[in-house]
């Protein structure tokens, strides 16, 4: 199966002046983090880039031992719709899997496999805030960033059709609000790892967990 890595971002509210997937997170980018993953996939892996392209090529051709890597450049931005239409040129399979270059995951890959629809993978969101609660008497409980275990978001990982979205895709714009709407996409609840990065506080969350604390 073909991959496509949507990894168009700037490090900027990550702290970084690097673009995203040069974004070094535990002793390792956040491109190698998605990569070293991936491997057993065995197709080929589309980079979608567009901010500082140059540096990411120069610094993929230095730094990784996988073969079918393809560079898809955006001269200007596109917009997650764009950026799919355009590195979906270079998909051979049927199904491809798509996801974002900033959502780490330990999805089940020989699962992904298996999957002949439209799928989105969602996963339970942290709050980011803590959470207060009311008990009997109406005293205030306190839950620290709880895990909303009853609510689903997207966690930017897609399993998706080649030849159906070559019909919806836009030259420019969001494929969460112009190209999903138009097709079907069957959930796929994911409850294990799911760590996105924004924010540097996001980074340094993720080292903590690793046990890898940022000096």
């Amino acid at each position: 199966m073909d991959v496509i890595i949507l990894a168009g971002g700037m490090g900027t509210r990550m702290g970084s002046e690097l673009p995203k997937p040069l974004v070094e997170i535990a002793g390792k980018t956040l491109i190698n983090w998605q990569l070293d993953y991936l491997k057993e996939l065995g197709g080929n892996i589309i980079l979608s880039i567009g901010h500082k392209s140059e540096s990411i090529i120069e610094y993929m051709e230095k730094n990784c031992d996988i073969e079918k890597i393809i560079y898809v450049v955006e001269d200007e931005p596109m917009g997650t719709g764009g950026a799919m239409k355009l590195a979906l040129e270079k998909v051979e399979s049927e199904f491809f899997l798509a996801l974002n270059c900033d959502d780490l995951t330990d999805i089940d890959l020989g699962m992904i496999k298996q999957i002949k629809e439209n799928s989105i993978f969602v996963a339970n969101p942290r709050l980011p805030f803590g959470l207060v609660k009311e008990d009997s008497d109406g005293n205030a409980i306190f839950v620290e960033k709880p895990l909303l275990k009853e609510k689903w978001v997207s966690c930017g990982w897609y399993v998706l059709n080649k030849e159906e979205l070559l019909k919806v895709l836009p030259k420019k714009g969001s494929i969460e609000y112009e190209v999903f709407p138009k097709i079907k996409l069957k959930v796929q609840k994911h409850t294990g790892k799911w760590n996105p990065f924004n924010t540097k506080k996001d980074i340094i969350k993720f080292e903590k967990e690793i046990g890898k604390v940022l000096k």
